[in-house]
């Protein structure tokens, strides 16, 4: 399973990252996350992230790319699989364009695909509104 969205927001790339890559700071800006505890000091490969949303159990999501300045991706195990998370910024004439992508794969997931589907495209389309909201309005 995968989802992707993205949205334009009329603040510059650098912005974006700043509140993005604030990962500890998510719970003050997405309705997504309730905590986020750093189990590493900052956004960098193999660092990792103790993450509690609402109605899913917490998880720990390993760094698994960065971009400074531009995209991250992490992952976790869950419920019989892996979930990939990805983060993109991208400069636009006046702004800047995020896109977020999460990927559900691996043994359980085909079965398990049409309970968790739904919560995650909720999930995805959740934060890139608030981002939008936090970091400045455009349109998606």
């Amino acid at each position: 399973m995968r989802h992707e969205t993205s949205v334009v927001i009329s603040a510059p790339p650098d912005e974006v990252w700043a509140v993005l890559a604030d990962v500890p700071g998510w719970p003050g800006w997405t309705p997504t996350v309730n905590s986020v505890v750093a189990l590493d000091d900052g956004l960098q490969v193999g660092h990792r992230f103790r993450v509690e949303q609402p109605g899913v159990p917490a998880a720990v999501w390993h760094v698994v790319e960065v971009e400074p300045g531009s995209s991250f991706s992490w992952a976790t195990r869950f419920a019989g699989g892996r979930m990939v998370a990805s983060h993109w910024i991208r400069p636009t004439g006046d702004g800047s364009e995020v896109r977020l992508r999460i990927t559900y794969s691996g043994g359980l997931a085909p079965l398990l695909t049409p309970l968790v589907s739904r919560r995650i495209r909720r999930f995805v389309e959740a934060e890139a509104a608030a981002l939008q909201r936090t970091c400045g309005t455009s349109s998606t």
